[in-house]
């Protein structure tokens, strides 16, 4: 059955809580004989600092020298290749775990596929594929549709995911779903938040910010302390790799 969680994230300038997200991976790959993790879609490597804090031994790919820049920083321990996820230099068979946290929908379509059996080839027999993607659903969702509507692009991803199950010798070891709550001080907090992701995002912001911000403070919850509450819900898929 799926399980819903509720814990927090907070916006840039906030005080952060622990992710629920990331806590949730954590805690699938302490359940797993997991030592070599590959993180593909690694961004800015905010999950592979929390493997390698952990004693993961982490190899993070993304194709954004900039975002790799920033992941270097923040997770030194790892190793970062600049690589698209269909084709990572990497050799079989070669981790425990590969992850896309919140990356299967950043590929193009045509592409979504491919990146999990490229994912795929690099996991041992018995290793896990971890796959979160976003839901299109939620306040977080309907604040940002505006900016960036989304709801094809996770869709796709979705199918994709399935579609590889189907063809492939995997069991499935969980999936469930969960709320990451965002807590922002302002609208400007939020939409900085959004372009950091996208620098792309502020064109649409900027073609009609009040119509954006109306959003915001409509779908936002107000919280203590004069925080606006969004909630994004997840989906999180593991598949395991069964011996061949």
């Amino acid at each position: 059955m799926p399980v819903s969680n509720t814990r927090g994230a907070a916006g840039r300038g906030v005080v952060r809580e622990p992710d629920v997200v990331t806590a949730r991976i954590l805690a699938l790959l302490a359940d797993e004989e997991v030592h070599r993790v590959v993180d593909i879609g690694c961004g800015r490597g905010g999950l592979a600092a929390a493997l390698v804090r952990r004693g993961y031994s982490v190899t993070g790919v993304d194709p954004s020298d900039l975002a790799l820049d920033v992941a270097r920083a923040r997770a030194p321990g790892a190793r970062f290749l600049r690589a698209g996820a269909e084709a990572i230099p990497a050799s079989d068979s070669s981790f425990g775990a590969a992850i896309f946290h919140n990356a299967l929908h950043h590929l193009p379509e045509g592409r979504m596929e491919a990146g999990i059996v490229e994912a795929w080839r690099l996991l041992r027999s018995g290793g896990v594929l971890v796959v979160v993607e976003p839901l299109a659903s939620g306040s977080f969702f309907e604040a940002m549709r505006r900016v960036d509507d989304e709801t094809a692009i996770r869709a796709q991803a979705l199918a994709a995911l399935t579609r590889f199950a189907d063809r492939h010798d995997s069991s499935l070891v969980e999936d469930s779903q969960l709320d990451r709550i965002s807590r922002f001080s302002s609208v400007d907090e939020f939409l900085s938040y959004l372009c950091a992701a996208d620098p792309s995002r502020q064109t649409v912001i900027d073609a009609d910010r009040d119509a954006v911000t109306r959003d915001f403070l409509h779908h936002a919850e107000a919280v203590e302390g004069g925080l606006s509450l969004l909630r994004q819900p997840h989906m999180i898929r593991v598949l395991r790799k069964n011996a061949g």
